[in-house]
C-alpha cells in the first residue's frame, strides 16, 4: 500500500510519519509538504501514487483540493487533526500517529 504524509513544510509530522510507517514492509511510504520552502512539496503524482493521503490539519486538506482539483481524493483522503507544535521523531507525535493512522491501515 502507498502511503502519502503531509504536512506544511516536510519537516517535523510528515516526516516522523514517513519514518515510522516506513519501517513496514507492508507499505511504501513518502512525505511532503505544501509550503513553497518544503523539501518535498506535493506535486499531482504523489497524490496519484498514494493509495491513502494523510494530512495533519484542514488547511492541508483545502490547499490540496484547491491547487489540485481534477485529482479525485474523495476515498483516499484522510485529516489527522494533528497540531504544528511537535518535534521530529518525539515520542507524543508518534503515538499520536500510532492512534490516528492505524485504524485506516486495517481497513
Amino acid at each position: 500500500m502507498n502511503l502519502l504524509f503531509i504536512c506544511t513544510v516536510n519537516r517535523m509530522r510528515s516526516c516522523t510519519a514517513e519514518t515510522v510507517y516506513g519501517a513496514n514492509p507492508d507499505y511504501r511510504v513518502r512525505s511532503a509538504g505544501i509550503a513553497p520552502t518544503a523539501p518535498n512539496q506535493v506535486t499531482a503524482e504523489l497524490l496519484k501514487w498514494a493509495d491513502k493521503v494523510f494530512v495533519m490539519e484542514n488547511m492541508h486538506r483545502a490547499f490540496i483540493t484547491e491547487k489540485f482539483p481534477d485529482i479525485d481524493l474523495s476515498k483516499k483522503l484522510i485529516v489527522l487533526d494533528i497540531p504544528d507544535f511537535f518535534y521530529y521523531m518525539e515520542p507524543e507525535l508518534v503515538d499520536l500517529l500510532r492512534e490516528k493512522v492505524d485504524p485506516h491501515l486495517a481497513q
